[in-house]
């Protein structure tokens, strides 16, 4: 029984619903916490979660074949036969249609940012993967799909700093995972059509590139007055020691780590990241509340 969970759980890709979180993002910088935004949200997560879980299946159909080479990859529901792909699809058929129905009979704004999930990661399956650079701004655009999605569901308006940052933020989050095919590729003579024009040097400008951006960008967000004023402090520039210090971390665990690792996979298994982020909540708590 527990195996099965882990095997489905695996399937679903559970592990990376963390990334859904972005849908609570409008109503986390809105600071509006009543009841029924929060409730709309969370269906809006769910959905978003059975949607993006039917994503992922389709991506294991379709990259099948080099999964089965990939040395951690191979482990996966559908590389490794665990599960079969006529089963996967039905059961990726059946997540996609239950999210869409529910969706349109629920908010049909939201109901749209679902199908551009969906006919980006179809490009993105079909060609635009194997495009360097376009499949990580594709990937990124996704994250603010999610933000948008948190947005029409709430009736909360997300602010262009925050769809800026989240842009950037997950192309950091990108690039750091192509860092990791790069080095994963060159142990193992592995050959990928994304990564072709990569080396890790050249990775490593962009992500410090980017990470630089983003720390100057939030910045700027905490300053603003229209941060100032929702908040009603003049000190929410704080907040940003705690983005500088989680991106440094970040990107030293990146580069340390000897295993290939995802975004989700550093985040969740690195403490002390977790506590950075969980210092910078609290800091707009204390700023906002007390």
């Amino acid at each position: 029984m527990i195996k099965t969970i882990k095997t489905y759980s695996s399937l679903f890709r559970v592990d990376n619903y963390i990334k859904n979180l972005f849908i609570f993002a409008p109503l986390f910088f809105g600071f509006q916490f009543d009841i029924g935004t929060i409730k709309n949200a969370f269906i809006s997560f769910v959905l978003f979660c059975l949607i993006a879980s039917s994503v992922y299946i389709f991506n294991d159909i379709f990259d099948l074949k080099s999964d089965q080479k990939h040395p951690v990859k191979k482990l996966r529901p559908l590389p490794s036969g665990a599960i079969s792909v006529k089963k996967a699809f039905v059961i990726g058929i059946l997540l996609m249609l239950i999210s869409l129905t529910i969706t349109y009979m629920v908010n049909t704004a939201l109901f749209y940012v679902f199908i551009s999930y969906l006919i980006i990661n179809v490009f993105y399956n079909l060609y635009l993967k194997k495009v360097p650079i376009i499949d990580v701004l594709l990937i990124s655009f996704g994250f603010v799909l999610r933000i948008l999605a948190g947005s029409y569901a709430t009736d909360i308006s997300a602010s262009s700093w925050i769809l800026i940052m989240t842009f950037l933020l997950s192309l950091f989050l990108g690039f750091s995972k192509r860092r990791a095919d790069v080095v994963l590729a060159n142990a193992n003579g592995l050959k990928a059509q994304n990564i072709r024009i990569f080396s890790v040097i050249a990775i490593d400008r962009i992500i410090f590139s980017l990470a630089t951006i983003i720390g100057i960008t939030y910045t700027f967000y905490t300053i603003s007055k229209e941060v100032i004023d929702r908040v009603g402090s003049s000190f929410v520039f704080i907040t940003s020691i705690w983005v500088i210090v989680g991106i440094i971390r970040y990107i030293r665990v990146v580069r340390s780590s000897k295993k290939y690792k995802d975004p989700t996979a550093i985040v969740i298994g690195d403490w002390k990241l977790q506590c950075i982020i969980l210092l910078w909540i609290s800091s707009f708590i204390i700023l906002k509340y007390i």
